[in-house]
Parts: C-alpha cells; sequence; structure tokens
C-alpha cells in the first residue's frame, strides 16, 4: 500500500514540477509574443473551459472510483460496460461543445476581437478551442480508468513527455503573428495524442482489453454513474465557478489588457493548489477500499498522518510564496508586474492554502459516499465570492478581487473540517493537535531564514532567489525532520533512505 501510494504520488509531483518549469520559461514568452490582449484572451476562454469541464456531471470521480471496485472484484464485463456507457456520454457533451465553438467562431468571433483588427484569426482560434474539447472528454474516460488502476506514473509519463515536446514547438516557432492560433493548436495536437494514447493502453490485454464495444453500453450503468457523480457535480460547478469567476470579473470589468496582472501571481498561487490536489490524489481510491473492509482506524491513522505531511509541505511553499513571490515576478516580468502583485499575493496564497488544512476532507468523504456536504455549501461559498468580486472590484480594483475569494474559506473551511472529524470519530481539537499545529515552527523557521538572509541577499535577481529559497528549505527540511516527524517515522524514513543510497 505504502509503495503503490509513494510510486503514485511521486510520479503525480513529478508532473506538477515540470509544468511549472515550462511556466517559467514560457510566460515571459507568451507574454511578449501574444501581447496583454491576447495572452488576456487566453487566459479568460481558459477561464470558459474551465466551465465546460462541468459538463462531464460529475463522471470523472465516478469513473475512477467504479474502475477500481471493479477491478479490485475482476469484473471484466462490469468494467467494459462502465467505460462503454461513459465513454458515449462524453463522446456526445464533446461533439456538442464543438458545435458550440465552431458556431461561435463562424458567425460572432468578431464580438473577442479587438476594435479595428480583422477577427479571422479568432475564428481559427475558437474552432481549434471546440476540436480541442471534442477530444477531451471522452479522453477523459480512460484517463479516468487509468487513475481507478492506480497507474499513474503511466499517463504522467506521457503527460510530461506530452508537455516538453509541445512547449519546445512553441518556444521555437511562436511569433507576434501566430502566437494565439498557434498555441492553441499545439495544445490541441498535444491533448489529441496523449487521450488517444490513454485509449490505446486500456485497450492492451494487461488493462482488461477494454474498448469501444457499443453494445456493452447500459442505461442503467450510466445512471449510476451519474447518480454517484452528481454531488461532485455540483461541487465542480462551484469551485470551478470560484476559482475562474475572477479571471472573467477583471476582463469584462475592467478589460483583457489587465488580465494578466492578476492571472499571473494567480496562476503562480496556483502551482501550491495542485500541489495538494497531487499529493492527495491517489488516496481516494485508498480510502475506499480501506472503507469497503471496514478499517476504520487505518483510515484515521492514514488521514492523520497523511494530513500532518502535506499541510507542513504547503505551509513551506505559502511561505516562500509570501516572501519572495512579489522580487520573483519583478524579476520574471517585470517591476510593472512586481507592483501591482504585492497585495494579491498574500490574498492568493490565503485563498489557495485554507482550504488545505484539511488536504484529504474531499477525498475521504467521496470515497465513503458522504461528499453531499461540498454540493450543498460549495454553492453558496461561490456565490459570496461572485458578489464580493462585483462589489469590490470598482473601489479595489484587483486587491478587492483577491480579497473577495479568501472571504468563503474563512466561513466554510471549518464547517467542513468538523463534519470530516465526525465521520472519522476524531475530535477537531485532537486534529488540529496532532496534523495542523505542528506544520506552523518549520515554516515560521523558514521564514525567519528569508527574513534574515534580506540584510545579505536583496532578492533582486534569480541567483539571490534561489540561494534564500535553498537556504530556506534547508532549514525547513531539519525543522520538520525534528519537529513534524516522530520517531517510528524518521526510524522508517531512515531505513528507506539507506536503501536507496545503497542501490545506488
Amino acid at each position: 500500500m505504502i509503495r503503490t501510494l509513494l510510486v503514485n504520488t511521486g510520479s503525480n509531483v513529478l508532473v506538477m514540477i515540470v509544468k511549472l518549469i515550462i511556466t517559467f520559461i514560457m510566460t515571459p514568452v507568451f507574454v511578449h509574443n501574444l501581447g496583454k490582449y491576447d495572452y488576456g484572451l487566453w487566459e479568460m476562454i481558459g477561464a470558459v473551459i474551465g466551465y465546460m469541464g462541468i459538463l462531464d456531471l460529475g463522471l470523472r470521480p465516478a469513473i475512477s472510483r467504479y474502475a477500481a471496485k471493479h477491478d479490485a472484484e475482476q469484473d471484466s464485463q462490469a468494467l467494459q460496460s462502465v467505460y462503454m456507457s461513459a465513454f458515449a456520454f462524453m463522446m456526445m457533451v464533446g461533439l456538442l461543445l464543438f458545435a458550440f465553438f465552431f458556431c461561435w467562431g463562424v458567425w460572432f468571433s468578431g464580438a473577442i476581437a479587438p476594435e479595428g483588427e480583422t477577427y479571422q484569426k479568432y475564428t481559427l482560434f475558437l474552432i481549434i478551442i471546440g476540436a480541442h474539447l471534442l477530444i477531451s472528454f471522452p479522453g477523459y474516460v480512460a484517463e479516468s480508468y487509468l487513475e481507478g488502476f492506480q497507474k499513474y506514473y503511466l499517463k504522467n509519463n506521457i503527460t510530461i513527455i506530452n508537455s516538453i515536446v509541445g512547449s519546445t514547438l512553441l518556444y521555437l516557432f511562436i511569433t507576434p503573428e501566430n502566437g494565439l492560433v498557434l498555441l492553441a493548436g499545439i495544445n490541441a495536437i498535444g491533448i489529441s495524442i496523449k487521450y488517444l494514447l490513454f485509449m490505446w493502453l486500456i485497450s492492451r490485454p494487461a488493462f482488461g482489453a477494454i474498448r469501444v464495444r457499443w453494445r456493452s453500453f447500459s442505461w442503467l450503468r450510466l445512471k449510476e454513474l451519474i447518480v454517484f457523480g452528481f454531488k461532485s457535480f455540483i461541487q465542480g460547478i462551484a469551485t470551478r465557478v470560484e476559482n475562474a469567476t475572477d479571471v472573467l470579473v477583471i476582463g469584462l470589468i475592467m478589460g483583457p489588457a489587465v488580465v494578466p496582472f492578476y492571472s499571473i501571481p494567480a496562476n503562480l498561487t496556483q502551482y501550491i493548489r495542485n500541489l495538494g490536489w497531487t499529493l492527495t490524489h491517489a488516496f481516494m481510491p485508498l480510502f475506499s477500499g480501506l472503507s469497503a473492509k471496514a478499517e476504520n482506524d487505518t483510515i484515521r491513522q492514514v488521514f492523520v498522518v497523511s494530513s500532518r505531511y502535506v499541510v507542513s509541505i504547503l505551509l513551506a511553499m505559502a511561505t516562500g510564496a509570501l516572501l519572495l513571490g512579489v522580487p520573483f515576478i519583478s524579476i520574471w516580468l517585470g517591476p510593472e508586474f512586481g507592483e501591482k502583485a504585492q497585495w494579491l499575493i498574500v490574498f492568493l496564497v490565503l485563498f489557495t492554502v485554507l482550504p488545505f488544512i484539511n488536504p484529504f476532507a474531499s477525498r475521504y468523504l467521496t470515497a465513503i459516499n458522504k461528499h453531499g456536504i461540498f454540493a450543498r455549501l460549495t454553492p453558496i461559498s461561490a456565490i459570496i465570492n461572485i458578489g464580493l468580486s462585483l462589489v469590490l472590484v470598482h473601489p479595489f480594483g484587483l486587491e478587492g478581487v483577491a480579497f473577495a475569494s479568501v472571504v468563503p474559506g474563512l466561513i466554510f473551511v471549518p464547517l467542513y473540517l468538523r463534519y470530516t472529524c465526525k465521520h472519522l470519530e476524531l475530535p477537531v481539537s485532537k486534529y488540529l493537535r496532532v496534523s495542523v499545529l505542528p506544520a506552523f515552527a518549520p515554516a515560521g523557521l523558514m521564514a525567519l531564514v528569508l527574513l534574515g538572509m534580506d540584510e545579505y541577499l536583496v532578492y533582486d535577481s534569480y541567483v539571490d532567489i534561489v540561494a534564500g529559497a535553498l537556504l530556506s528549505s534547508i532549514a525547513w527540511l531539519v525543522a520538520f525532520w525534528l519537529l513534524v516527524l516522530n520517531r517510528e517515522e524518521r526510524a522508517y524514513l531512515g531505513v528507506r533512505i539507506a536503501r536507496i543510497a545503497g542501490r545506488k
């Protein structure tokens, strides 16, 4: 169990690191070649695509759960039926979205073109986005099966190669003239290749030879998937609204050219959220299996210990983002971006980290089919976020929109924590004492090192920022080892590290 979790989680983290490096290299290239308007438009369309993702009706986590369940039961007929039923539904959604973007591009693309500029490239851009979605939705089914089979490393290896090749092509060939269309085109081609490979993989005998067989389609099976996924669907709608609305509010009220000043620091802090999702992703099937065996003590132990690790790691990242984010953005994209990011970074980091005080809540509650609380409360959270954003954007600009995102977390995170601990039969005070409080000491030491080094490092170059990050990370690691890990955990990790070193 531990080995599988480590391999899958490590593979997920590697993907995130590769994407972070690509973002670091390519964002200045995109801003320069697309310009603020087209780059802002790209971010806005990305937000729209995020909304389109809710049209899967929550099927993706449902597919992953049922794939894991039927694989454990060695029920090949059920595996084929789930795949075909979900595939048919997702293909229909993909076709509808392609038709939507095709019509938008052919007849209404002038609505997104700057005044006085020809709109042909925007027509092509929107049609490419439609094609991207046409392949993506049925591809999600194959991807969810690989996750259900706990083969994260396979899908992640393909994703890494795909991302590196696509980014290399963009770096070599992007120009201000072709920027927007080339970016959309290479992304669409890369996504298509990736998902076709996923479909090919699960069609192999080693994965049960799961293929498109229309006779395996079942309305009852599709209904079962949708009923289970509906709560995830509602949660997904609200989460996407909450995460994507900021960019749309800014773009529609302040103009697309202002969007990059918000989206760039938001995308950087998004990597903290991505890491949290990545570190917890492989646990949902694990919790589901343990719950089916009524191993509640094991679930509680895994939940508490794993939460302590994840909270510690994410608080360290948040500390680095708070103290090094603005200097980094100033060097990376220029002082204008750094100046506007001063308070944005603070609010965005708070918005990102607050939910991860309880990082496994969604994974655990989904696994035991008690995730209805998210369907009930997340929409309210999203409405509060949107309402405050619309109220605060005029008097406070970008900072007002960012602050609006923080408020719902302050209200609802404690409610989710209490509900989760109730089902774990774990006192909230004990969870906070065991899993959350230990994480503050290493993060505090890290902050002291960064602030102390400010006398010697001005943080006005990449060398200074890397040096500060490395020294503070070493301090954090020492404190994590001594203050967060207990004696048994240090002994276990010591043995594992010694074995790895011995093999080398």
